[in-house]
């Protein structure tokens, strides 16, 4: 069933045309990801949905209601922003209870919910601090707080990790997942950050140019990626330029077979994930055997990260597992790469080439 319908949403700011057509249905209780660069659509699809933006045309359903045309604070949308928004000469009590206050509600349920909520987020022990005394997470859970506190029908949050540190947004991440699946509580989020939309979603939409580029799971948009803008966006990608030589295809002066959606094409482009290559391992099946020099290693602890430049084929990025050997690999080292011809996927030629059967 249908939370979240979205009809036909177009939004221009003069000659710019910010949406074009977006047409989504996000189910009840889902995770719902709005993915990609700064400048997409997506920040302003979600205040179209909040009721910050008007849109131009096209119509927003939350369940049976049609509230396109009502203003913010009738919608019953719960929002987190990315800059905290909470009041500074308000104790974090009096943030979180804001909203309630607003809606009249009596005296003893605002005490009952707020230090219910309070204690949810762990913050139970600092109801009466002043938000100066918090640190940026603790600020970033008052906001959670407050728009979870309300009972909101939808909860709506616009990049609200980008301002903290790397180890406290994945700290911060699982806890907001946590607490969405807690409360079953249908949640559009907006971010820019590949890994953070990857790890929480149940879905995910790819936006570019104010167009959705894909709408699917996270492991469909990482592994079956559309087209090409979204094989480049989403995690890294190695793109190499194949040719049709007859049922075969050649990559540099090697051939793989050709599926069957590209024989009709003289060119297309494969594609292969840097964790697909094996790196000074034999390979098990058909596929590509590249030799190529090393000109960069970054080991990142549970990762090899490699740069080797490949004759024909100019710089591939691998990724392993590593051991002791690898890591004391040298640029300027000789490196054996494979590519089992079944972990390519192929794309049309161009920038937004789409997918080939």
């Amino acid at each position: 069933m249908s939370q979240v319908r979205l009809v036909h949403i177009k939004k221009s700011y003069g000659s710019h045309v910010a949406l074009q057509d977006i047409h989504l249905n996000i189910a009840m209780g889902a995770f719902f990801t709005l993915l990609g660069p700064s400048g997409c659509g997506k920040t302003t699809l979600l205040r179209a949905i909040a009721g910050f933006h008007q849109q131009d045309s096209g119509e927003i359903w939350v369940g049976d209601e049609s509230i396109g045309q009502l203003p913010a604070n009738k919608r019953q949308v719960g929002m987190v922003f990315q800059d905290y928004a909470v009041f500074p000469h308000l104790s974090v009590f009096d943030n979180v209870a804001f909203g309630l206050v607003q809606q009249k509600c009596p005296a003893a349920d605002i005490q009952q919910r707020v230090a219910h909520i309070l204690n949810t987020v762990q913050l139970g022990a600092h109801a009466q601090r002043m938000p100066h005394q918090l640190s940026g997470g603790q600020q970033q859970r008052v906001g959670l707080a407050r728009a979870l506190v309300i009972r909101p029908k939808l909860l709506l949050m616009d990049e609200p990790l980008s301002n903290l540190d790397a180890k406290l947004r994945v700290d911060l991440r699982r806890d907001i997942r946590l607490l969405q699946q807690e409360f079953g509580l249908t949640t559009v989020y907006v971010t820019h950050d590949q890994e953070e939309a990857l790890s929480i979603s149940d879905q995910v939409c790819v936006m570019y140019d104010g167009v959705v580029q894909q709408l699917g799971t996270p492991w469909q948009v990482y592994n079956h990626s559309a087209n090409r803008f979204v094989a480049t966006f989403v995690g890294s990608n190695n793109f190499f330029t194949a040719t049709l030589d007859g049922e075969r295809l050649r990559i540099a002066d090697q051939h793989i077979a050709a599926p069957q959606g590209v024989r009709g094409l003289p060119r297309c482009v494969a594609a292969i994930r840097p964790e697909k290559i094996r790196v000074n391992q034999a390979l098990t099946g058909p596929g590509l055997a590249l030799a190529g020099v090393l000109r960069q290693a970054m080991f990142t602890g549970r990762e090899l990260q490699l740069s080797v430049d490949v004759a024909g084929l100019g710089m591939v990025e691998a990724l392993t597992s590593p051991n002791e050997a690898m890591v004391a690999l040298k640029p300027g080292d000789t490196v054996q790469l494979g590519v089992h011809g079944s972990d390519f996927l192929f794309y049309a030629e161009g920038d937004t080439g789409k997918l080939l059967p």
